[in-house]
């Protein structure tokens, strides 16, 4: 059974705060697309250059997945660029409107059509993982939706090593894997409440075992969705983020969306 949550913080959500419930987003503004960059990120014949939220295409990376994720890095870009270039786009922002690079962050949807919703299109094939950030987290639980079916499908990445989902239990899995995405599996041994954060433990040496932690400011969103951190203990979940590494590799988790409780009690 897996738990998710989506949170309504109109705050946050300009200008999506009218109708802010609906998933898939509405799209706001159509636009053409010249060319797809890499998996996820276009190039619009404007000029402007476009992510798609929350949505993470495979890109070329060192190691032993190196020649399957410059294949699938390969396979996304042309993928997307046969969907979208030299079509219009309808385009939603539902968070943060640009990242630290300029490019603008989107949802978007081919010809305008609610129904065409790229980001779900890429992640029900394989070609990308969804994910969450602290301000762009609309609608991913639909994303997740469609990954699970492209996992139990076992397409695209999902078919490869790529979509290895690593053991919370054993942390050298992450081993060199600081700074990079990843989805981990586990039991959470035990948590721990400190004034400016909560650990989740998967477990006991906590200078080398893996960790997941929400700083104090963040909890409130989990309170909202229902999930009670400190009753987590015991429980098996699934966490995905960005490999960091403080005194071993840990997740550093912002909101429900990055989280998903896979036992049954």
């Amino acid at each position: 059974m897996r738990t998710l949550a989506v949170i309504a913080l109109a705050g946050l959500m300009w200008p999506f705060a009218a109708g802010a419930q609906t998933c898939p987003p509405r799209p706001q503004e159509t636009v053409r697309a010249a060319e797809a960059i890499d998996g996820d990120t276009l190039r619009l014949e404007d000029g402007r250059i476009v992510r798609l939220v929350s949505v993470l295409a495979p890109k070329a990376e060192p190691g032993a997945r190196a020649d399957a994720a410059r294949r699938l890095a390969d396979t996304a870009r042309s993928a997307l660029a046969e969907a979208v270039v030299g079509r219009d786009l309808g385009l939603a922002i539902t968070g943060q409107k640009q990242d630290r690079h300029g490019r603008f962050l989107a949802h978007a949807f081919v010809d305008s059509d609610p129904d065409r919703w790229l980001q779900r299109d890429i992640v029900a094939k394989g070609l990308a993982w969804a994910y969450a950030l602290e301000d762009n987290y609309r609608c991913v639980g639909s994303l997740l939706d469609a990954e699970a079916g492209a996992r139990a499908a076992r397409v695209g990445l999902w078919a490869t090593d790529l979509g290895a989902i690593a053991d919370g239990g054993r942390p050298r899995q992450l081993s060199g894997r600081t700074g990079r995405f990843a989805i981990v599996e586990g039991r959470v041994l035990s948590v721990g409440e400190r004034p400016r954060r909560t650990y989740l433990n998967f477990g006991t040496n906590w200078s080398e075992d893996f960790t997941v932690y929400v700083d104090r400011g963040d909890c409130a969103r989990f309170d909202t969705a229902d999930i009670a951190l400190k009753g987590l203990a015991g429980r098996r979940v699934r966490v995905r983020g960005w490999i960091l590494d403080d005194r071993g590799p840990a997740i550093h988790m912002t909101n429900p969306e990055q989280l998903e409780i896979v036992d049954a009690r």
